[in-house]
């Protein structure tokens, strides 16, 4: 079993890379990508307590980068980016962080406004002093909840930062093209993240993934803890029919951030990835139809 997709508190997952990494020792992952939030600080803790530990663990390279497209939610996972290339994601993580950063302090200014007493502090330092590389959403969240401003994360996610809420604060991230091109460039897999997030209809995701397919868009993340049995078939008949390559995980990040996305198993337990799909990603050949009816087995 495999997960393709974890954070750490490299972004906002609540676990440095060393804990996550051995919770998946616990689990006997056979593979796990470290998929921060327009970030890739987190892999060097991560080899290197691979190292210390002897893991039997793959370590897989990777970030989950924001992107724009028009009138829709929407990121792209780069996987597999080679060690020699990891400084140009390090850059543009710096670039984010600088943005972020700016976002943060806006979110903590119309949440004063509200009467909410909330300070820098409380979400740029974790619970024991730590300075964040990030500060997102899921922090936020977490102060809200410990002081009981909301009652559960989804009011958080859904009011009071959402478009249109209280303490809504806008986005700007690069093109979805520039971005595709960004991780291509520098040797890396681009897989749309959870499709099911776009909440596109059928025939408006199959072209809009038709489309980045042509800026070098690689595969589709059909596995995913949200997304339901119907949704992956879904969207393995839209890979089948371009001849893409597939990814996929948890999405885990620990703490009070979707505390229903279990390492490695998912959303209740529906996920159980083979490594084949790891292998696949790597190859350079064409996807095969066996690829596919392998990948209907898991679905």
């Amino acid at each position: 079993m495999i997960d393709l997709h974890t954070h750490s508190n490299a972004s906002d997952g609540f676990l440095t890379p060393s804990e996550l990494l051995r919770a998946a020792e616990s689990m006997a992952l056979e593979a796990l990508a470290l998929t921060d939030h327009d970030a890739v600080s987190g892999l060097e803790e991560l080899h290197q307590t691979a190292d210390e530990i002897s893991s039997k663990i793959e370590i897989v390279n990777g970030s989950e980068l924001s992107v724009y497209y028009p009138h829709v939610e929407m990121e792209i996972l780069a996987l597999d980016i080679p060690k020699k290339n990891i400084s140009a994601f390090a850059a543009y993580q710096q670039a984010e962080v600088e943005r972020r950063e700016q976002m943060a302090r806006k979110r903590i200014e119309l949440l004063q406004n509200l009467g909410i007493e909330i300070e820098y502090d409380e979400v740029a330092k974790d619970e024991h002093g730590r300075k964040r590389t990030q500060i997102r959403r899921p922090h936020f969240t977490d102060i809200l909840l410990k002081k009981g401003y909301i009652q559960n994360a989804q009011e958080a996610y859904k009011v009071i930062f959402a478009k249109g809420g209280v303490a809504y604060v806008e986005n700007t991230p690069q093109p979805a093209q520039e971005i595709i091109e960004f991780i291509r460039d520098n040797g890396a897999k681009a897989i749309l993240a959870h499709p099911i997030h776009t909440k596109l209809k059928q025939d408006d995701l199959y072209n809009t993934i038709k489309e980045l397919q042509g800026y070098g868009l690689n595969g589709v993340e059909v596995f995913h803890s949200a997304q339901p049995k119907a949704n992956r078939q879904l969207y393995l008949d839209i890979i089948r029919d371009l001849g893409l390559l597939t990814a996929g995980g948890s999405d885990f990040h620990g703490g009070t951030a979707h505390p229903e996305n279990k390492l490695g198993t998912g959303r209740f337990h529906n996920l159980n990835m083979p490594y084949m799909i790891l292998s696949e990603l790597r190859s350079e050949k064409t996807p095969t139809a066996s690829y596919y009816t392998e990948l209907e087995k898991v679905i």
